[in-house]
C-alpha cells in the first residue's frame, strides 16, 4: 500500500465488499491497519440478486461490520433484468451497477476513496483476458492498484499468501457458487488456463504482476506526455499531433477519458491520417483536424433526446 501511496492520512475509505473471500481479507487487514495509517472506513455492498442466497451474504456482510463498528451500505437490484433490458451481458450490467452505487455512497457519504479487493490471482486473469480479446500496451497491465479514486489495496498478495492469511487470521467469508461457472468468460480462464500456465511456471503469478508493474510504468510515462499534448477547455479537448507512436496512445486515452471504449487500431489510424479540414464521429465523439491539432468533443443529448 505504501509503495503505491495507496492513502493519505485522513482518507475516508470505502470498502466494496462482496462476503467472498478476497474482500474479507480486504476489510480484515484494512480494518488493522487504519489506526496507524489513520483512515476511516466504511463498507458497500451490492445485492445483485443473481442467486437464491444474495440475501444471506448481504445479512453475513452487514453482520462482520457490525462486529467491527464499521459503517455499512447496500443496495439491492435486479441485475439479471437490466442486462436484459439494456441488451448487455451480465458481468457488464453487474459492474455498471456496482459502481454507480459506489460512487453515489462516495458522494453522499462523503468518501474520497474506493478499495476493490483483486489480488494478483485477479491481475493474471485480466491480463490474459486482455490478449485474447485484444489489447495494446497500455490496457495489456491489467487493473492498476491506483487508479483515480480507486485503490486495490491487496493487489501484490498471491493465492498462496491470500489462503495463508485466511487460515492464520480466521477469516470467515462466503462462498459465491457462480465463480466456478465456466460460461463465464473470466472463470473459464481462472480454472481451466491459469492451472495450464501453473504447470510450466508454479510462479506464474509473480511473473505476471512483475510483467504488470513494467507496464504501469509505461502508462505513468504516458499520463505525463498526455498532459503536455493535451489541452482541455470546457467539454472540448485539444490534442496536439506529433506524428509519433505515442498519437495512438494518447487518442486512446481521451476515449477513455471521456468514458467511451477506444476506437480500434485501424480506427484510430483512420483518424489520425485524416487530411486537414477532416471530421469524423464515432458514436458520439466529433472529431475534426486542424493541421497538426486535433479536436474532440463529447455530444450531450438534451433531456428532449434531440
Amino acid at each position: 500500500m505504501r509503495k503505491y501511496n495507496m492513502y493519505e492520512s485522513g482518507d475516508r475509505v470505502l470498502l466494496g465488499v462482496s462476503g467472498g473471500r478476497d474482500s474479507m481479507v480486504m476489510m480484515d487487514i484494512l480494518f488493522k491497519l487504519k489506526d496507524n495509517l489513520n483512515i476511516s472506513l466504511g463498507v458497500a455492498h451490492f445485492n445483485h440478486s443473481l442467486r437464491k442466497n444474495a440475501d444471506d451474504e448481504e445479512l453475513f456482510v452487514k453482520r462482520e461490520c457490525r462486529k467491527r463498528s464499521l459503517p455499512f451500505y447496500s443496495k439491492k437490484m435486479d441485475v439479471g433484468n437490466y442486462a436484459k433490458d439494456n441488451k448487455i451481458g451480465i458481468e457488464e450490467a453487474a459492474r455498471k451497477l456496482r459502481y454507480e452505487f459506489f460512487n453515489e455512497i462516495l458522494e453522499s457519504k462523503m468518501y474520497n476513496k474506493i478499495a476493490i479487493a483483486h489480488y494478483s490471482k485477479d491481475l493474471s486473469e485480466t491480463v490474459v483476458y486482455r490478449l485474447i480479446k485484444g489489447t495494446g500496451i497500455f490496457g495489456i497491465g491489467g487493473v492498476l492498484p491506483v487508479y483515480k479514486n480507486v485503490t486495490r489495496p491487496i493487489l501484490s498478495l498471491n493465492f498462496e499468501n491470500l489462503e495463508k492469511y485466511v487460515t492464520i487470521n480466521n477469516v470467515k467469508y462466503v462462498i459465491d457458487e457462480s465463480n466456478f461457472d465456466t460460461k463465464y468468460a473470466r472463470n473459464k480462464i481462472r480454472h481451466e488456463i491459469l492451472p495450464k500456465m501453473k504447470e510450466i511456471n508454479e510462479k506464474y503469478e509473480d511473473a505476471i504482476f512483475r510483467f504488470a508493474e513494467i507496464t504501469w510504468e509505461y502508462r505513468y510515462f504516458l499520463n505525463e506526455i498526455y498532459k503536455e499534448r493535451v489541452q482541455r477547455e470546457n467539454e472540448e479537448y485539444k490534442f496536439i499531433l506529433e506524428n509519433d507512436f505515442l498519437d495512438k496512445e494518447i487518442l486512446r486515452m481521451i476515449f477513455l477519458d471521456l468514458n467511451e471504449l477506444p476506437p480500434s487500431k485501424k480506427e484510430v489510424e483512420k483518424i489520425l491520417y485524416m487530411k486537414t479540414k477532416g471530421k469524423r464521429k464515432i458514436n458520439n465523439i466529433l472529431l475534426k483536424k486542424e493541421k497538426n491539432m486535433l479536436y474532440i468533443l463529447k455530444e450531450v443529448k438534451s433531456l428532449g433526446g434531440k
